[in-house]
Parts: structure tokens; sequence; C-alpha cells
């Protein structure tokens, strides 16, 4: 008994530590070699560590780090650890824990160590989603406020504050004449158009436009679009006013309607087709 307790005694606190290491690595049938890939050191410095012989070892300086390391990797307690190597490596403490911090951000693959959860990468989809989102709610603001733009420049061009409801009558409508059949027949040109003669209107320009027929109901009453075409027929003869008419074609039947001399301003073309 007194040789066992003496052989106990004269064991340093690293070779202590070194015998609990081999145990318990024992105990799991773990090689040195498992547990040297694990920690990604080699085999040569494990052994060390177990065998207490690791004070010659040129990183000396990481010796601390690397016991609690694989104290941890063994699930050995924390505080009995510590304890060893406060006895082990005394003085050691500030260095130490420098060198323990960078271990444990390190990518060790062991079993017990706490690998912090990856970035999630749907973040990523989810911000670029919301970035396209953005990019078409601001494009769509420009299109609607380049709209309205040009919508009020049209409107401030074709003097809409001007035209609402304009006064369809006799004094600011010309009558088209109409050919005698004597001087049609010796022009050779057909006068008589037949009564369901189609009226076709085109605009240019965005322009209020009002149609009446010979009751005097209103066919079209609004603004209408540039470009556009309206045609109307079985209803003669028939009270054309055209707000803007710079640019704008009507025809009746056959004939061509001259808007240009039928002007009441700058702007405003008045005639009857059809009578």
């Amino acid at each position: 008994m007194s040789q066992n307790a003496e052989s106990q005694v004269s064991q340093t606190p690293a070779e202590e530590f070194g015998k609990l290491l081999r145990e318990r690595r024992e105990s799991r049938e773990l090689s040195l070699g498992e547990v040297a890939e694990r920690l990604k050191l080699s085999a040569k410095q494990i052994e060390a560590f177990e065998s207490g012989n690791y004070e010659n070892m040129r990183e000396t300086v990481f010796v601390r780090g690397f016991l609690r390391t694989y104290g941890r990797f063994l699930d050995l307690d924390e505080q009995l650890v510590s304890s060893y190597l406060d006895k082990i490596l005394p003085g050691t403490g500030v260095r130490s824990h420098i060198v323990e911090q960078g271990r444990q951000s390190s990518s060790l693959n062991f079993q017990n160590q706490k690998i912090g959860r990856p970035f999630p990468t749907w973040i990523f989809g989810v911000l670029a989603i919301a970035a396209i989102g953005f990019g078409v709610y601001v494009w769509q603001g420009k299109s609607r406020e380049e709209n309205t733009k040009q919508t009020a420049t049209s409107e401030a061009d074709v003097g809409l504050g001007q035209v609402a409801a304009p006064n369809v009558n006799a004094e600011n409508i010309s009558v088209l004449p109409m050919q005698n059949s004597a001087s049609a027949a010796a022009s050779g040109v057909q006068t008589a158009e037949p009564a369901d003669a189609e009226l076709v209107v085109k605009v240019r320009y965005r322009s209020m436009l009002v149609i009446k027929d010979k009751t005097g109901k209103e066919l079209v009453n609004r603004v209408v679009p540039a470009n556009s075409e309206h045609r109307f027929s079985g209803a003669a003869p028939y009270d054309v006013w055209i707000g803007y008419a710079k640019g704008a074609a009507v025809s009746y039947g056959s004939q061509n309607i001259a808007v240009a001399d039928h002007m009441i301003d700058k702007k405003t073309a008045a005639f009857a087709a059809g009578k």
C-alpha cells in the first residue's frame, strides 16, 4: 500500500492529467490517430499530452489551449480540467485564454463541439425578391408620374379647360355647300350621297369631340385619344365639333371634308356634314 501511495505521490500533475486523458480515451475505444484527426493535431502531440511530457514542445504557448480542447473532446469536467491546468501551467492564464478562444472559434470537427448555425441562405432570396419588388414599384411610380406629366401637357395643348360642353349651334357651325345636279353633271362629280353614308372622323391629337345626329342627340361628347378614329352612319346630317382640330381628317361618304376651312379659332373646328 505504501509503495503504491508513493508512486501516486511521485506523479506530477501533468502525468496525472495525462493518465486521466489516456484512460478516458481508451474507455471510448478511440485510437491516438482518431483523436489526432478529430483535433487536427499530430498523434505525437496527443501521445505527449497523455504522457505529461510536453514541457519541451515548441508550441508551449498553445499547450494549455490544446489540453483544454482535449478535455472537452473527452467530456471531462471543466472545473477538473481547469484545476489541472492551473497546476501544470501556472501563470499562463492570460495568454492561454486568448489561445483557447482562438481554438474554440476554429472549425475543429469533434463530437462535442458546439457548431454554430450556418447563416440562412434563404435570407438572400428574400432580399433579392424585395429588391426586385422595390425596383418595380419605383419604375411604376416613375411611369405614372411621366404619364401624368404627359397627360397634363397634352391637356394644356388641347385646351381642355376651354372646350368643356361646347355649344354646337348654327352660329358656330359652317354648312358644307352641296352642288346642284346640273353643275354636278357638268363636272362629272357625284354629289348625292346615300342616306346611310358613313361619317368618319380621325383626330391626330387628344381632343374633345362632340357629334350630334339629325335629332340633336349627342352621339359622342368626350375627350378622345390621339390617333383615334370614330365612325357614324344612318343619322345624317351630323353636327361636328372638334376641340383640337389640327391634323384631323373627316370624310362623309366619298367626300373628304377640309377641316382647315371650318376653323372657328386657332384650334377648334365646327361644321355640319351630310346636309
